[in-house]
């Protein structure tokens, strides 16, 4: 006699949020355009409504991805900190690149990372304005360096880059 699964909720999740964001990185290790919510529930051998319970959106999904990318990333020293943020950059770039196509603000780690920069110029002597200049000179910095070592054909990143520059991104605040 074939065993029967009884109805309503199953003893044991099938699904988890862990899971769901290993897999999602990989998929977006795979291209930017390659993540989206079906595409990881065909993975996941489950339906899209499974997924969007766990995460919700697609931007939701990208940010939970960065905040855990970027959870081990500290340090002490302004070249440890930069070092630690470019490396984790060249390790998943399409994640950046999905990032900046999402307005609104920072995933929480990203914002940690930003504001621990902005203290340890600060510890430098600069005053406000020249650490927050430094500040987001250094964060492109990473970025650039990061996205052009990247092996992949830059091409799709950069019109990936490009593509994010909609007016309402683009708009001075």
């Amino acid at each position: 006699m074939a065993h029967r699964m009884k109805p309503g909720r199953p003893s044991q999740p099938r699904l988890s949020r862990d899971a769901i964001l290993t897999e999602a990185m990989a998929l977006l290790d795979e291209g930017e355009g390659v993540l989206t919510i079906r595409a990881l529930a065909t993975r996941l051998n489950v339906a899209p409504m499974a997924v969007q319970h766990h995460i919700g959106t697609r931007d939701a999904l990208i940010h939970a991805l960065a905040d855990r990318a970027y959870a081990g990333i500290d340090g002490t020293t302004l070249h440890g900190l930069m070092t630690a943020y470019t490396a984790t950059i060249r390790r998943h770039p399409n994640l950046t690149l999905a990032l900046f196509r999402i307005a609104g603000p920072l995933p929480p780690e990203a914002q940690r990372i930003t504001d621990r920069l902005q203290t340890l110029l600060g510890r430098q002597g600069l005053p406000d304005a020249m650490a927050t200049l430094w500040r987001d000179i250094l964060i492109d910095w990473a970025h650039g360096m990061a996205l052009a070592q990247s092996p992949e054909d830059p091409a799709p990143a950069l019109s990936a880059l490009l593509s994010a520059l909609t007016p309402a991104r683009s708009a001075t605040p």
